[in-house]
């Protein structure tokens, strides 16, 4: 199971444009790159609207969300303000990426032996 990064997120300028910008991980567990200010939710275009859910202090898409629903303010992401930080957006320096080739033979028995384990602290 994936839990959270509780580490906490640092805002900081973006190398192109001087824009403050934030790491902020998605709920569907990606990192992107967001601007550090809201924008009105009404002006942002479709696509480019998000929200932290108060839960899990993840970043959700609004476009997923019922539009009732949604806050007068939204983060963006940074890449349709600069498209030169496009490119390094796609991997965060301090979270690097998992390889595409991952062996998962072992899979069954690692979960296995962790549950065993949880059980033997349980019982």
């Amino acid at each position: 199971m994936s839990w959270p990064d509780s580490r906490p997120s640092v805002v900081a300028p973006c190398p192109h444009c001087d824009t403050e910008t934030v790491w902020l991980q998605l709920a569907y567990g990606s990192w992107q790159l967001f601007d550090a200010r809201m924008h009105p939710t009404e002006d942002s275009a479709a696509g480019n609207r998000f929200a932290i859910r108060r839960q899990s202090r993840q970043v959700i898409d609004l476009d997923d969300v019922l539009e009732s629903r949604w806050p007068a303010t939204c983060l963006q992401l940074h890449k349709f303000a600069c498209p030169e930080s496009f490119d390094q957006t796609r991997f965060h320096q301090r979270r690097p990426r998992q390889a595409h080739d991952i062996d998962l033979e072992d899979l069954w028995q690692r979960l296995a032996v962790r549950r065993d384990a949880l059980q033997a602290e349980a019982g």
